[in-house]
């Protein structure tokens, strides 16, 4: 009994100890004068701090520290169930919309499907605008085809000036100096392509992507020449920029009514011409032709000449009529109806083709990098 009341009297008088150290800790601020100095105390008035408020502060700093415990591991270990888009910087962000053939529009129609196309393209205001030929139909150098250029121009209002074209089989069918004289007096395109081809074959860079625009239809229907595939890859050899988009309008591998009307009318002149744009690693080839919206991947199970992949983004019916969709297996992916226009979305490396219809309802998106 007598070491069990022992007991108890040293268990008090050491809780009375710990009572009395916390008392002064928390009576007496944390920067109080000691008693070594040999001045007096003087206090104005003690910080009081209560329990309760020395508990919030310890949880306050616990939780801090948690916080950036958290954020290291999170940068350390992202989490794999948020899918996070990195955004490239503006000046390697932009967006281009690709019109297909138009030689079906009427002028002055605010109810055809070019005019809505272009009121739907105006919405989104791209930085350039993409013609992939077939402007106008059926060319002869007669007074009224320049007069059809002319509204073409007037169906384009603002967009006109940022608009870029290439000539299709019906821009140049009869009387073809004429025609291209139509051509060259209402466009001022790039004169940096091969001699005699002025307007017709031309580059550009906008941002971080840099442009190539090819004539399938001068001198001869159904083929790029050799004075142009030369040029084309000079001009590939000294380009820098990340991505390169190529812009002919007879597309070099069809997918439906137009094969063995397209650049496979000619397999050996086609075939030069996709070895360079296979050894470049082009990030994109845009086309007309076809009336269908069409993406088909062009490597060695299509071309015997392709070492690399690169697609081929076919947008060939904003006012015209329909062709047949392709065969199972042809196209990755195929779309009929008229008025489609194509919207490319570049973002670094990285390029978003959409689809869409007259109204701008969405029909596909495809992004791919390179």
């Amino acid at each position: 009994m007598a070491a069990k009341k022992n007991f108890a009297i040293i268990f008090i008088v050491l809780a009375l100890a710990v009572l009395a150290g916390l008392g002064y800790f928390l009576v007496f601020p944390k920067n109080a004068q000691t008693f070594e100095n040999k001045t007096p105390l003087v206090r104005s008035a003690p910080e009081l701090n209560s329990f309760r408020g020395v508990l919030a502060d310890v949880l306050r700093n616990t939780e801090a520290k948690a916080g950036e415990i958290r954020e290291k591991i999170a940068e350390a270990i992202p989490n794999p169930f948020v899918s996070e888009k990195k955004e490239a910087a503006d000046e390697n962000k932009f967006v281009f919309a690709v019109l297909g053939d138009t030689q079906y529009f009427t002028a002055g129609n605010s109810r055809g499907n070019f005019q809505k196309t272009v009121a739907q393209i105006n919405k989104i205001n791209p930085d350039l605008v993409i013609s992939v030929g077939d402007l106008i139909g059926n060319c002869k150098g007669k007074k009224e085809d320049a007069q059809d250029y002319a509204d073409w121009k007037n169906a384009l209002g603002a967009l006109f000036t940022k608009t870029y074209a290439v000539q299709g089989n019906h821009d140049r069918v009869e009387n073809v100096d004429k025609c291209d004289r139509f051509w060259t007096d209402i466009f001022n395109f790039p004169i940096d392509g091969p001699d005699g081809f002025a307007e017709f074959a031309y580059s550009l860079d906008i941002k971080n992507s840099h442009f190539v625009f090819l004539d399938t239809n001068k001198p001869d229907a159904h083929e790029i020449n050799s004075i142009q595939r030369n040029w084309l890859e000079q001009d590939l050899a000294k380009n820098k920029k990340e991505n390169t988009f190529v812009v002919f309008h007879e597309p070099a591998y069809p997918v439906s009514d137009k094969k063995g009307e397209g650049l496979d009318a000619d397999p050996s002149e086609r075939n030069s011409l996709w070895e360079i744009i296979d050894k470049y690693n082009v990030t994109g080839v845009f086309n007309g032709h076809e009336h269908i919206v069409s993406r088909r991947k062009i490597d060695s199970k299509v071309s015997s000449v392709a070492k690399n992949s690169v697609y081929q983004f076919v947008f060939g019916n904003t006012d015209s009529f329909d062709h047949d969709l392709p065969s199972a297996g042809v196209a990755e992916y195929a779309n009929q109806g008229q008025g489609r226009f194509g919207l490319v979305k570049v973002n670094g490396k990285e390029t978003t083709v959409e689809t869409h219809g007259p109204d701008g309802t969405l029909l596909n998106t495809f992004t791919f990098s390179k």
